[in-house]
């Protein structure tokens, strides 16, 4: 499932695009892809695109706003009247060809000739329908944590969120979207890195400053990553079609057994929660 970088740089591709433009008509090829009638959005022009943890809105006139997750094998592909082509997610050699194709699931028409698709191979992803002025009630959203980004996010914030779990190690903690939003696998393990602190450290046993280290670690990643594009294992790309260079300058994730960029020893990869960790036992303590 892609992270917060990924889906922040679908959305800053797609900001370029659809916004100021009218809703012509939905199709929906896979009604459980789309939980709304398309009716619900003819007629309706595109105000802003907007990402929260993992999920990206899309703000429409007459208080509507589509919420869309594009959970493991989700694509956004936007494609203009004269063929300019804008995309993310899930990687398949069908999405550079002709649309729609078997991944397609739902399709937006705009009034200028433009569409933009939303394709799912195991059809996890999904499109809601819900009242702008009542986002803040979504579950999907309210029991999400703190954005890691917003220059309201400090390490007083951090400290407290995860508080909440104080028996739980660092690592998983920070992979809680009740805890902190949009922090996946890889960030979590890179953020740590950053922090020289071990991912299995309770988090009641953390310190003011060691809290003030991590919070600077998120963000530190989370920008680096932001910087090359996001990144790539095997299912994602940008809004241009382009594999994330992120993991081409990764201190820890993915490198088992490799040298450790800030010492001699060697990057190890333990299980936590059922997914892997990976950290310099010697600059991590």
């Amino acid at each position: 499932m892609p992270e917060l970088p990924e889906v922040e740089t679908i959305k800053l591709g797609l900001q370029k695009k659809i916004i100021g433009l009218t809703v012509k008509d939905l199709q929906v090829i896979n009604q459980k892809s789309v939980q709304f009638s398309p009716i619900f959005t003819r007629g309706h022009k595109v105000l802003n695109i907007w990402r929260r943890a993992k999920m990206l809105g899309v703000d429409l006139t007459g208080d509507k706003t589509l919420l869309f997750h594009l959970k493991m094998t989700g694509q956004l592909i936007f494609i203009a009247k004269e063929g300019e082509r804008v995309m993310g997610g899930h990687p398949t050699g069908n999405m550079l060809g002709k649309m729609p194709n078997s991944d397609t699931r739902a399709v937006f028409y705009f009034t200028d000739g433009s569409a933009l698709y939303f394709n799912d191979q195991i059809k996890f992803g999904w499109i809601k329908l819900v009242k702008t002025s009542e986002l803040n009630d979504q579950d999907e959203l309210k029991k999400l944590g703190p954005e890691p980004l917003d220059e309201s996010f400090t390490w007083q914030i951090l400290k407290e969120s995860l508080l909440k779990r104080k028996r739980m190690p660092i690592k998983v903690a920070l992979m809680d979207q009740s805890l902190i939003s949009g922090v996946g696998n890889i960030y979590a393990s890179e953020a740590l890195f950053l922090s020289k602190i071990d991912p299995r450290r309770k988090i009641s046993d953390l310190t003011d400053e060691e809290f003030k280290k991590i919070h600077e670690g998120i963000v530190d990643a989370l920008q680096i990553s932001l910087k090359y594009g996001g990144s790539t294992i095997r299912n994602y790309v940008d809004a241009q079609g382009q594999r994330g260079e992120f993991l081409a300058f990764a201190n820890v994730y993915g490198r088992e057994g490799m040298p450790c960029n800030g010492c001699k020893g060697n990057v190890v990869k333990i299980t936590q929660a059922g997914r892997g960790t990976y950290f310099c036992p010697k600059c991590q303590k």
